[in-house]
């Protein structure tokens, strides 16, 4: 993917192997290096982020990026705003999995009950910036064995090499086509409802403040979960981690 362009990005950089695209967009960003929108993607990550500080399995053959927005003004989740997107594209990708194709709240992609993409957002306020990475496991030909039974690939699924540079150029046209409505206010709770992995199901979420079990009722204007915790009580949560969900 070497020679991947978007009209959304004024710079794409690619690494060959690096620690973390999200690391390294912070410190492009602190240092005043780059300007304007940008994009890293790497071919391999030896120290990928997940939420929480957690590492992310980057290896070589999946989809490891970072895209920098500038200037953009944001009130509702873009976290959730990504997943739709890439929901969409890899459902535009890849047809005969759309209905196996599911969103997670709040930032990963699951396919047969499984991680298959994962999303991370963080806003650098005095700089401007919005970086939102994703990993996606795509070509991966081996998951580790302690991850076996919570993460999936593409390529074992469909049982053929994955065209990561179309499945990067279908998400950022459907990103960037659908970025001012967002930008406006306008997230689309129905689409994502539609394709929601967790509506309906009891799960347990953690806050940090607390621990929470209820029914998943679904997200608000802004992107909160919505957990009925007892009948009739529903209370939004703008993050969380499910720690357990009951299929």
């Amino acid at each position: 993917m070497k020679d991947f362009k978007h009209p959304l990005f004024d710079e794409v950089i690619h690494y060959k192997k690096i620690g973390s695209t999200m690391n390294e967009a912070n410190r492009l960003i602190k240092s005043q290096q780059i300007a304007g929108n940008f994009l890293l993607i790497a071919d391999k990550q030896t120290s990928g982020i997940g939420r929480k500080g957690n590492s992310w399995f980057s290896p070589n053959g999946g989809i490891w990026l970072t895209a920098a927005l500038y200037g953009v003004s944001i009130e509702s989740s873009l976290t959730i705003f990504t997943g739709i997107c890439l929901h969409k594209s890899l459902c535009d990708t890849f047809p005969q999995l759309q209905t196996e194709l599911k969103i997670k709240w709040p930032n990963d992609i699951f396919l047969r009950n499984r991680k298959l993409a994962g999303i991370l957002t963080n806003y650098l306020q005095f700089f401007k910036y919005h970086l939102i990475g994703i990993g996606i496991n795509s070509n991966v030909d081996k998951i580790p064995e302690e991850i076996s039974q919570t993460a999936i690939s593409l390529k074992k699924v469909l049982g053929e090499e994955i065209n990561n540079e179309k499945i990067l150029k279908i998400f950022f046209d459907i990103f960037a086509a659908e970025l001012p409505s967002f930008v406006e206010g306008t997230l689309d709770r129905n689409y994502f409802l539609r394709h929601s992995f967790l509506l309906g199901k009891k799960i347990v979420l953690d806050t940090d403040f607390d621990r929470f079990t209820g029914i998943v009722k679904g997200i608000d204007k802004k992107g909160a979960l919505l957990l009925e915790l007892k009948p009739g009580m529903i209370q939004p949560f703008l993050a969380g981690t499910v720690t357990k969900f009951y299929l």
